[in-house]
């Protein structure tokens, strides 16, 4: 088995399973090679760490599209792919590379396999013709896909996808859950924000809820971490009456989050648009109340209804919270539940389901010959 993977990049979240996928393949006298179209993603602090896996990037001409997002027109595919010689292609995402990438497995009758993180609604707010082409041929052409989510799938079957060619495959955490979990009085942030203090996750939201919070006398302290500009935010936080409790950070890279996630009593997820939502599954893993909003794509995987909220009602997300915090036997019963449901969150499970894909997908592509 010989298994060419091309990407945008490797988030930490899946590095671990990518090499894991690679010692699947080593195993049967194989080989699994990573090709991506990009070197790094904006507004992350990742380090670049050498790969337990065969890894290449594309040259390319890179245009921005605003905040973590570009477009990439890629040089080289073809002949990469050539060089790997797979007997399976697995592609993740819809660019101008992957569409390229198909048409040379479909030359070569190879079999794809499409892996997407996100939903019918993240899918939506980057929809544009040239993305609606692209990604009809590529659901069209593949012979596996796989989802992060269980809307994920829903949306793979809007396309006319069998649920049976459908493998759910939960995305893992960045970084190894912490062994040891404190409990509620051990947690000095009533409420925390860990991610990119941006509109589009509801960084807003996030600020009026802690000054509603503050007004009714419900917290003492409130963390965010990932300002992208420190002075701008430490503005915010002075113009919404907070600056007396709140402890402001930078970008952090994902080995330094579990030690604000466990000092935390509640982290809050009120996003615009999130295709999955890694940042929800590593809070609940360091055993921080999550709440999130409906536009976040794992949400109904890992929480419960009544902690699924609308991204702009700051209010709703203030009683939430205040609910919690005035009820420490809650909020531990959630706590237990919230990690229960994240179990299948590992490099792992996430290896051995790309790893199912794969041989389905050759079996399908076999069986149609």
């Amino acid at each position: 088995m010989k298994i060419a993977l091309l990407t945008n990049l490797v988030p930490p979240y899946r590095r671990a399973a990518f090499g894991l996928v690679a010692e699947h393949a080593k195993s049967v006298g194989g080989t699994s090679h990573v090709i991506c179209t990009d070197l790094d993603e904006t507004q992350h602090i990742w380090a670049r760490q050498s790969a337990p896996f065969s890894c290449r990037s594309l040259s390319a001409l890179r245009i921005p599209l605003g905040e973590n997002r570009r477009l990439s027109f890629n040089f080289g595919v073809k002949r990469e792919l050539a060089r790997t010689a797979p007997n399976v292609l697995i592609l993740s995402g819809f660019g101008p590379a992957m569409w390229r990438a198909q048409r040379w497995a479909k030359n070569h009758a190879i079999p794809t396999v499409v892996l997407f993180d996100g939903w019918q609604r993240s899918d939506a707010a980057y929809d544009n013709r040239v993305r609606r082409v692209l990604r009809q041929s590529l659901i069209k052409q593949a012979s596996g896909f796989i989802a992060a989510s269980s809307r994920g799938k829903d949306w793979f079957e809007t396309f006319g996808v069998p649920p049976d060619q459908i493998t759910v495959s939960p995305i893992p955490t960045s970084f190894a859950p912490p062994k040891a979990i404190p409990d509620f009085n051990h947690r000095p942030f009533d409420i925390l924000w860990c991610g990119r203090t941006t509109t589009a996750k509801g960084f807003e939201t996030f600020l009026q809820t802690a000054r509603i919070l503050k007004s009714r006398q419900a917290i003492t302290k409130i963390g965010i971490i990932g300002a992208l500009n420190m002075s701008r935010i430490a503005q915010q936080v002075a113009e919404h009456g907070l600056s007396d409790i709140a402890d402001i950070h930078p970008l952090l890279p994902p080995e330094c989050l579990p030690g604000f996630l466990t000092q935390a009593k509640i982290c809050l997820f009120p996003s615009h648009n999130d295709a999955y939502g890694v940042g929800v599954v590593e809070a609940a893993s360091c055993g921080t109340i999550v709440l999130a909003s409906d536009a976040v794509g794992c949400a109904p995987d890992v929480l419960a209804s009544d902690q699924i909220l609308p991204p702009d009602s700051a209010t709703d997300w203030a009683t939430a919270c205040e609910e919690l915090l005035t009820n420490p036997g809650k909020w531990d019963h959630i706590r237990a539940t919230q990690s229960a449901s994240i179990t299948t969150n590992t490099a792992d499970h996430h290896a051995r389901s790309i790893w199912q894909a794969v041989l389905a997908a050759r079996s399908r592509s076999r069986d149609t010959a």
